[in-house]
């Protein structure tokens, strides 16, 4: 299998260059046969609109630039494969030059799509026999729909020029990617859809509806969780004075952030194990000024972001050791003896906290 794959991403420390390195990582494993175009490494110009390509030269472009030998590698494919961050609910500039400068494959006169729409004739109507677009899309933003106005772009597309849709890899949440202490499982599940997606483009050139599915997995439940998300992510990013959005260390604070893992550990409390349980549990994070209420009541927990007077027990520590305790890197008993952990009220509620907040998988 012939996979084409062009990728409309600018920064290549980003979440695009990431997911579709994954997806190539699973061409490679079924031995496709790949070609891997970087738009933005190439200098190619706008199409000028000029019938050039029709009229004067047929099926050669006035422009001469590395696009005319992309042409011969797309009419060469079996599956074009597209990948892209989405901008303003469309593609990249680099992605949208690209596509107009395929109008050389194109010729005068007018015919029926497969969507009933009319289009240009195929100049090379043979070549495009059974080749397929799989689409890779990659945003920030939480709600599908920001992501129907380019994946119905690229539906079009593939009409236009007589191709199958193989397949639609969308990724909501990007900046929630680098939250692995709370969310593993589903990461690996979202990482392995897009090796799994590459092995499915490799074979068939056909993605099914379960990769799909798990490459869109959600990572925060719902808006409001999403948008504190994003904001501690922007907030890290701003304080650190950072100018690499992705930069490694920006990511490692981002994964350790206490108010994240404090939410998700009120959110993976154990229904069965507390379902007798009242408590009020108060964490004081002294290197920060930061203080969590996690209020348990028969199976629920709420936590909210406030000191507390008299809680069932009081932790205090600093971040790290928090980060630590919740990786299951630390000594708890060393650091009960040393003090970096400082228990006050009910001591049993703490010893318990691993069942009444099990740990996500790793």
């Amino acid at each position: 299998m012939n996979v084409l794959v062009v990728r409309g991403n600018p920064r290549k420390n980003g979440f695009t260059q990431y997911l579709t390195d994954q997806f190539c990582i699973g061409l490679k494993e079924v031995e496709a046969s790949i070609t891997d175009i970087d738009l933005a490494a190439h200098d190619i110009k706008p199409c000028l609109g000029c019938y050039y390509c029709w009229l004067t030269k047929p099926g050669q472009c006035v422009h001469h630039d590395p696009m005319s030998g992309f042409l011969e590698e797309v009419l060469r494919a079996d599956v074009l494969v597209c990948a892209t961050p989405v901008y303003y609910f469309a593609m990249s500039s680099y992605l949208k030059t690209f596509f107009e400068r395929t109008f050389p494959l194109t010729t005068e006169g007018l015919e029926v799509s497969s969507m009933n729409l009319l289009r240009n004739q195929l100049r090379y109507p043979d070549r495009w026999k059974g080749k397929k677009l799989i689409t890779i899309t990659v945003g920030a933003l939480r709600s599908r729909e920001a992501y129907e106005p380019i994946n119905q772009t690229f539906r079009l597309i593939a009409d236009t020029l007589d191709l199958e849709l193989g397949g639609q890899l969308t990724r909501p949440e990007s900046h929630l990617l680098p939250y692995r202490l709370s969310k593993p499982m589903t990461l690996k599940r979202v990482e392995s859809a897009f090796v799994r997606a590459g092995h499915e483009a490799g074979t068939t050139g056909v993605l099914s509806e379960t990769v799909m599915t798990d490459a869109a997995l959600p990572l925060s439940p719902d808006g409001a969780y999403f948008r504190t998300y994003s904001n501690i992510y922007w907030e890290h990013a701003t304080s650190s004075g950072a100018r690499n959005v992705n930069s490694p260390a920006l990511l490692d604070r981002v994964g350790k952030d206490p108010d994240i893992l404090m939410r998700e550990m009120a959110r993976s409390i154990d229904p069965r194990a507390t379902a007798r349980v009242k408590a009020m549990l108060q964490f004081d994070f002294t290197d920060r000024d930061l203080h969590y209420r996690l209020t348990i009541d028969c199976g629920q927990c709420v936590m909210v972001a406030e000191p507390t007077e008299n809680p069932d027990l009081r932790v205090t520590c600093t971040t790290d050791i928090w980060v630590a305790l919740f990786m299951r890197q630390l000594d708890v008993g060393a650091a009960l003896r040393q003090r970096v952990i400082v228990l006050e009220g009910d001591k049993s509620l703490f010893t318990r906290l691993g069942r009444y907040f099990p740990p996500p998988a790793v």
